[in-house]
């Protein structure tokens, strides 16, 4: 995770690693302007050359909580993830999980050991276990949803009220580039996600934080641990995404109380009813002068509203 005041185009070691690979390039008479190859043959030129790619490692999180008069500990979850930010990223998936509600929940966070992180929780914080009964390995894409897990979330959190015409949409329209910039990993390596919080109430031109990951969702969560551990608020935010939109992600944005989405890529069709229900503004395919808005149009500051096309009714 990256604040503002800390953007630098250096690629920590552990977030990359160093490759050899086998680059097949097959010729033929039409490619000889601009590859180098036998032409009579269409011979296949191999070489062989240096490469970067994401790391990707496990991170096992063991909680300390208070049950029945006594101090107990218990692996929470092993999450597949690329090195760097862990702090961050244990807080923010601690918050989208719904295990704590405010730093005051966490005693100690400690980093003692590689790909180890222990967590000691305030002792009046209860965790519902039924619902971590499954400790698993968290993959890069998202898990198995459904309505289920959609109701399951609306018994825990309840609809946003969300601000009213705040968002300028030239301004959204920007922000999937100025994650873009902020993505080294990715331009390194082409194998990381993106995601970063733009809040109304700092500077329009910037990305209050980012990070990025081999897991979408590990990326999420250290940007919204960064948040929570510099206790910014995010009543006026919007999480910006370098790929698709998942329920899991939107899910992250209910538990973060975070009011509006702008991705790159198309959102599912749970994730948009999740942000229906929750009254979450939902951008996707999200380019420099136009953009997707599945729902939480209120939110965006359209000077001229009576040129909105409307869309036609089903029987027509």
């Amino acid at each position: 995770m990256k604040s503002a005041s800390q953007a630098t185009k250096a690629i920590q070691a552990d977030k990359a690693s160093q490759i050899s690979k086998t680059q097949l390039v097959i010729c033929n008479e039409q490619q000889t302007t601009r590859l180098v190859c036998d032409k009579a043959s269409s011979a296949v030129s191999v070489k062989v050359l240096g490469d970067m790619v994401a790391s990707e490692q496990a991170l096992q999180i063991m909680l300390s909580f208070f049950d029945q008069g006594n101090w107990q500990q218990r692996s929470l979850a092993v999450v597949m993830r690329t090195p760097g930010d862990d702090k961050a990223l244990v807080l923010g998936y601690l918050i989208s999980q719904g295990v704590i509600n405010a730093l005051t929940d966490v005693q100690t966070l400690s980093l003692s050991e590689e790909n180890l992180v222990e967590v000691k929780l305030a002792a009046h914080v209860v965790v519902d276990w039924q619902r971590f009964s499954r400790v698993f390995a968290s993959q890069s894409g998202c898990g198995v949803c459904g309505q289920s897990q959609l109701k399951q979330l609306a018994l825990r959190y309840e609809p946003q009220k969300a601000p009213s015409q705040w968002l300028m949409p030239a301004q959204l329209l920007t922000l999937p580039a100025l994650l873009r910039d902020s993505q080294d990993l990715f331009a390194q390596t082409g194998g990381s996600h993106g995601a970063g919080l733009w809040l109304a109430d700092e500077q329009n031109n910037k990305l209050a934080f980012t990070a990025e990951d081999v897991g979408r969702h590990n990326a999420v969560d250290k940007v919204l641990g960064g948040a929570y551990q510099q206790q910014v608020g995010l009543r006026k935010s919007v999480l910006v995404l370098s790929g698709r939109i998942s329920f899991e992600l939107v899910q992250k944005a209910v538990a973060a109380k975070i009011p509006a989405i702008v991705a790159v890529g198309a959102p599912s069709d749970l994730a948009i009813a999740t942000a229906q229900q929750f009254n979450i503004a939902l951008i996707g395919f999200t380019r420099a002068k136009q953009a997707n808005v599945y729902c939480g149009q209120g939110q965006l500051r359209i000077e001229h509203p009576s040129l909105i096309e409307r869309p036609l009714s089903a029987d027509k």
